[in-house]
Formats: C-alpha cells, sequence, structure tokens
C-alpha cells in the first residue's frame, strides 16, 4: 500500500489542489461543516449576499461578512440554485455514467435548490446561542439522505424518488462563542476534503473519495476549540455514518486537528471516524474507521496544490470474515487566470481492495459491482464568475478503471469520457 501511494504520488504530483478563495479565512482542509463558513472554492471577491445594506462590498456595508454572508445580521436567509448538463461519449443503454451517485446520467438535471435558515453565534468572546436548518431539491439530495430520517432504519427509500428527493441535511441547535462551541443535532461529516453545497468545491462533479469513500452525514453533538488563530480541534460522538436510526445504532467517534489556513503559505489537516458498523451480510456490527489527511500549499499568488491521502477499513466486514479496506489520493492544482476566472485540475486514484465501495449508488444505477481494483479519475475545469452571485463551471473528466469487473457502459467498458457545466446562482 505505501508503495502504491507513493507510485501514484509522483504521477500525479503536477495535476491537482484546491482554489482558494480569496475571501475566506477559514482551514481549506476537512470540509468545515458544509458553507457554515463557507470554505468555497468557486471564485469571487470578498463580498455579501444581497440584503446585508444596499451594497456587495463588505468592506462597506459588513465588516463581519464571510463569503456571501453577514454575521452581523441576527437571522441569515440564503441560498442557490444549481443547474446543469453531464454528457458521455459513449451513452449507456440505461443512461447512467458507471457506479456513480452525482452527476451520474447522460442528461440535464437540477442539481441543488439549497435553502439555508441560520442564527449564527455572535462574533466575540461573549456566549451565544444559535442554529441552523438546510434543506436540499434535486439530484444531489441522494448525498444528503439519513438512515432512519429521509431512508427506512435498514437504507431503502422512503419519502423520496429514486432521481430526484427532498432532504434537510442540517438540523442543529448550538451554543459558545468564537473559541469554544458545542452543536448538537445534524449535520454535515467533518471527514473528506469535498462536501455536498455545490458552493464549497471547484468541480460540477464530485471526487471518486467523497462519493464512495466516507460518510456524508452525522447526528450527534460536536464541540470545536480554536486554541488560536491557527490551531483547532474538532471532537464528538455520532451515530455511526449517515443515521439517525439504523439497524443496530452504535455510537462513534469523530475528531479532527487543522492547522494553518487556505490563506498560509502551508496547512494540513487530520481528521477521522471510527466506530461500529454493519458488516457485509448486515448480522454483525464490527470495527470500521476511515481517516483523512489533507496538506495545502500556496506555491505563488496564484497557484495553490492541495494533497489528500484517505483510508477506510471495516474489521470482519466480508461474508467470509476478512476485513475489508479502501484506500486512495486526490491532488488539486488551481491557477488564478484573472480576479474573475481560476482553473483546476484534478486526478485521483481509487483502490477498492475487496470490491465492497465503488458501485455504492442509486437503486436504478445498475453498474453495481463488485469492482476490485484501481479507479483513476482525471478532470480538468474551470470556475467563472462573471457577477459576484453566479458561478459558471464547465468541465471534461476522464475515468479508467484496472482490475476485475467493468464498471462503465452497463458492464461493457473500462473507461469513459464526461463533458459537463453547471450554472450555480446564489441570492
Amino acid at each position: 500500500m505505501a508503495i502504491r501511494s507513493l507510485t501514484c504520488m509522483f504521477m500525479a504530483f503536477c495535476l491537482v489542489g484546491r482554489l482558494q478563495a480569496d475571501d475566506v479565512p477559514t482551514p481549506a482542509t476537512e470540509q468545515s461543516p458544509q458553507v457554515e463558513v463557507a470554505s468555497s472554492a468557486i471564485g469571487g471577491e470578498s463580498r455579501c449576499s444581497t440584503g446585508c445594506g444596499q451594497s456587495l462590498d463588505c468592506a462597506r456595508t459588513c465588516p463581519k461578512c464571510c463569503k456571501h454572508r453577514c454575521d452581523c445580521r441576527a437571522f441569515n436567509v440564503e441560498g442557490w440554485l444549481d443547474a446543469g448538463f453531464v454528457l458521455n461519449g459513449n451513452k449507456s443503454p440505461s443512461g447512467f455514467n458507471g457506479p456513480y451517485n452525482q452527476t451520474d446520467r447522460h442528461e440535464g438535471s437540477l442539481n441543488q435548490a439549497y435553502l439555508v435558515f441560520e442564527r449564527p453565534l455572535a462574533r466575540g468572546p461573549q456566549m451565544s446561542l444559535g442554529g441552523r436548518v438546510d434543506m436540499i431539491y434535486g439530484t444531489d439530495a441522494f448525498l444528503a439522505e439519513s438512515k432512519g430520517f429521509e431512508r427506512h432504519p435498514d437504507g431503502s427509500m422512503k419519502w423520496n424518488g429514486d432521481h430526484y428527493g427532498l432532504a434537510l441535511p442540517q438540523v442543529y441547535g448550538q451554543v459558545g462563542n468564537e473559541e469554544l462551541s458545542f452543536k448538537v443535532g445534524h449535520f454535515y461529516t467533518i471527514v473528506g476534503y469535498e462536501g455536498v453545497p455545490a458552493v464549497n468545491n471547484f468541480f460540477y462533479t464530485k471526487s471518486l473519495s467523497y462519493m464512495f469513500a466516507g460518510p456524508f452525514v452525522e447526528w450527534g453533538g460536536l464541540a470545536t476549540w480554536k486554541a488560536n488563530q491557527i490551531l483547532s480541534f474538532d471532537a464528538g460522538l455520532v451515530n455511526g455514518w449517515d443515521a439517525l436510526d439504523q439497524v443496530s445504532d452504535r455510537a462513534a467517534f469523530l475528531g479532527r486537528v487543522s492547522l494553518g489556513n487556505d490563506q498560509s503559505t502551508m496547512w494540513t489537516s487530520f481528521a477521522i471516524i471510527a466506530g461500529d458498523e454493519l458488516n457485509e451480510l448486515a448480522t454483525d456490527s464490527t470495527s470500521r474507521t476511515r481517516y483523512s489527511l489533507i496538506v495545502g500549499a500556496n506555491l505563488t499568488s496564484r497557484i495553490q496544490y492541495v494533497f489528500h491521502h484517505w483510508c477506510g477499513v471495516q474489521d470482519d466486514f466480508l461474508a467470509s470474515g476478512d476485513s475489508a479496506e479502501w484506500y486512495g489520493i486526490d491532488q488539486y492544482l488551481y491557477y488564478k487566470l484573472t480576479p474573475s476566472v481560476r482553473l483546476g485540475g484534478r486526478f485521483e486514484w481509487f483502490r477498492d481492495d475487496d470490491g465492497v465501495r465503488l458501485g455504492l449508488s442509486r437503486p436504478s444505477n445498475p453498474n453495481k459491482g463488485p469492482y476490485i481494483g484501481d479507479m483513476y479519475s482525471f478532470s480538468l475545469g474551470v470556475n467563472w464568475t462573471p457577477y459576484s452571485n453566479v458561478i459558471v463551471r464547465p468541465e471534461v473528466r476522464w475515468d479508467w478503471f484496472e482490475g476485475s469487473g467493468l464498471p462503465f457502459d452497463d458492464g461493457t467498458d473500462d473507461q469513459q469520457f464526461l463533458v459537463g457545466m453547471d450554472v450555480i446562482w446564489r441570492f
């Protein structure tokens, strides 16, 4: 595993990293609970959303503004619409782009109609109460669903259909101040690099590691301590992966340590979730651990690079009694061409040792696997911000697989080429 990881790093070094948002003073490491302090890589200057004064200029209307949001308001309402299309160079009979679970069909779609209702914690050392509710409708709601809430405890579909759906990925209360805070309820996981909200990601399509390697949402409690301007800790207990109520409820530890932020010369973070989850036959719960290590660097004032290594393992998962393991590397490289145009590349390597993760997709997607081996993906994209609240994201992507099984074109091909584009409108 170590040799393969080093080989992958050497092959992909020149390709990838995460784009630095000029106006994001928070760590661009593990996904800080999504959009809360928007770790967006979509470009644009430091502006507030409409409604915070008569101007979009934060310096004049809202000194406490953070990425299109104004924390000077006692209550925030914001959102966005995200719609686009993905075309497959070799459209399959089913219309699915292999074992994807997002941007997964050869067609146009409404990916996200997203609303946020939030009372943020007050700035400063004083203690205060806050809370947040997120709502998402569209094809991406599939990634934000929870067992025992939008789905039945066994994971089967409940109130949503197979393609479009409605989900509440965050519903929590919060108490604390700028240094120490606690949240209880439902929130996005802090393990991983990309996230569900479109405004937090540079690329239209999601990384393989995000789609298949870890959890999306959590139910439980999480404490955050900002020791100083560059060092912070998160720790809490949650009910496993993507579950309010599941067949076997088990507490899991969720934690993260972050050093630096995306305006530093270099920064890093390490996040982990560890607890018991059901095995392959759903007859027993065994120990599952997933960690994520991110290292980022601002190579110049225009170029940013991010390295993401992750690994997941579950003991006694397979019917044979053997453990299952999945791991890989993502790399990102971004270049700021102009204040409104940024270029980006992403190279991924995903290793599924036992064929247990690649293919966790919608029920109607026939590309289920198992796919035992190495999947690679290379994406090139552009973020164009013609207006402060509009982002256009064209992308080309090539996926290929080396191993047992043919994951593309409904089981007839080991590679595919995609062209896509979406538009995000924030309000």
